[in-house]
């Protein structure tokens, strides 16, 4: 069975859009090689998205075969997802590795056995977009993996606000009170990250834009988008770490 698969410039609400697409898009063979291994050996979970958008699923590539121009992603455990998936006459893939946020493209896939295992398999794809922005990789949090800022205001009150989204960049807050007077271009430091994990850590934020959550709702409060300052080697891995966490958070809802 082989089913054409999406364009590469299909863009996601979780991951944003590309500015210059083109510059960041590879056309060798040899580097969309090297990238896809990198991506099999850091076992990076990847995103199919399919159904024109209406369906997702977690997979991770097993294996690149350049000599059978094959590219090897793992079979997902529900069936019928399986199915709708190799029916699909769209597909595109996103993941994240390092910071770095990788898209591709087939035209065709299909069901394959690879060292007695069912896999999906399709040809290596001809070009792979690979931004290396670390700040364009954005993931929603999830209400199974919560993630709290500590911010002090002026009066040295220490204020908790629920983060609704997170990259290795920045990070954005959900605003109901009036604890703090935000403004575009405000610094905050050492401001604390409460992971689900139980890590947590100091940032320095500095605030970029204030906009409604809700357009139609202003109860609903703002969402206060911060950028990380200085950002230390430990919390930068710590972040890493909770992205890897929701990932895995959200393959687990799907199988």
């Amino acid at each position: 069975m082989q089913d054409e698969l999406p364009a590469s410039n299909d863009s996601s609400k979780q991951q944003g859009k590309v500015d210059n697409y083109e510059q960041y898009l590879l056309h060798g063979r040899g580097a969309i090689i090297q990238k896809l291994r990198q991506l099999a050996k850091g076992k990076n979970m990847i995103t199919a998205h399919f159904g024109g958008g209406k369906h997702t699923m977690l997979t991770f590539v097993v294996d690149v075969m350049p000599d059978r121009d094959l590219l090897v992603l793992d079979y997902g455990a529900n069936e019928a997802m399986n199915e709708k998936l190799l029916s699909a006459p769209r597909i595109v893939f996103k993941t994240q590795h390092q910071g770095v946020t990788a898209q591709f493209t087939a035209t065709e896939i299909q069901r394959a056995k690879l060292q007695g295992k069912t896999a999906f398999a399709c040809p290596i794809p001809d070009d792979l977009l690979w931004v290396q922005r670390r700040e364009f990789y954005r993931v929603r949090i999830p209400r199974g993996e919560p993630l709290t800022v500590e911010i002090v205001n002026e009066e040295d009150q220490v204020i908790q606000y629920d983060a609704i989204d997170i990259s290795i960049g920045g990070i954005s807050l959900h605003n109901t009170s009036n604890d703090i007077a935000f403004e575009a271009g405000q610094e905050f430091i050492n401001c604390k990250l409460n992971f689900s994990t139980g890590e947590s850590g100091l940032v320095k934020l500095l605030v970029r834009n204030i906009l409604p959550l809700k357009a139609d709702n202003p109860d609903a409060g703002d969402r206060i988008g911060c950028a990380f300052m200085e950002l230390g080697n430990d919390i930068s891995n710590s972040i890493q770490r909770y992205i890897n966490a929701i990932d895995a958070h959200l393959r687990r809802v799907q199988e």
